[in-house]
């Protein structure tokens, strides 16, 4: 299994989401139409729904990959964490998420931090109050 060497939230968010993009064997539908070509972009046929495994959200994916999509998961979510471990880290991607979830004009880090898989008691307040300082200034 390779390991990756981000060195910042936003080089990490990259490479997830690159490495997601060029799973196989998954597929987004929200309507017949979509869901009829991406039954045939993963080798099926409309009436082979035994296949496959509703992920949520409009995501199908074939079960024969679905081991392999955890496995890509569990690494994408320890590499994550470790990177918000180290609080220079967590400090660029709470701003990153503050400004992405317009804190300037909400003043409510809640979405942030719940896209971090944070709530508020679980990162130290001076961080905290860093990161929303940092994004406020960001909006001036």
């Amino acid at each position: 299994m390779n390991t990756t060497h981000a060195t910042t939230y936003t080089e990490l968010k990259k490479i997830h989401s690159e490495e997601f993009g060029a799973f196989e064997g998954v597929f987004f539908a929200f309507n017949d139409q979509q869901f009829n070509e991406g039954m045939e972009k993963v080798g099926l046929t409309a009436a082979d729904t035994g296949s496959i495994y509703k992920m949520g959200i409009g995501g199908y994916i074939l079960k024969s990959r679905n081991g392999a999509f955890k496995i890509m998961f569990d690494k994408q979510a320890g590499e994550m964490k470790a990177l918000k471990a180290d609080q220079k880290n967590l400090l660029a991607a709470l701003v990153y998420e503050l400004q992405n979830h317009e804190y300037c004009i909400t003043g409510d880090p809640t979405d942030a931090l719940e896209t971090l898989g944070l709530t508020a008691e679980e990162v130290d307040p001076k961080i905290l109050a860093k990161a929303c300082k940092i994004a406020r200034q960001c909006c001036a």
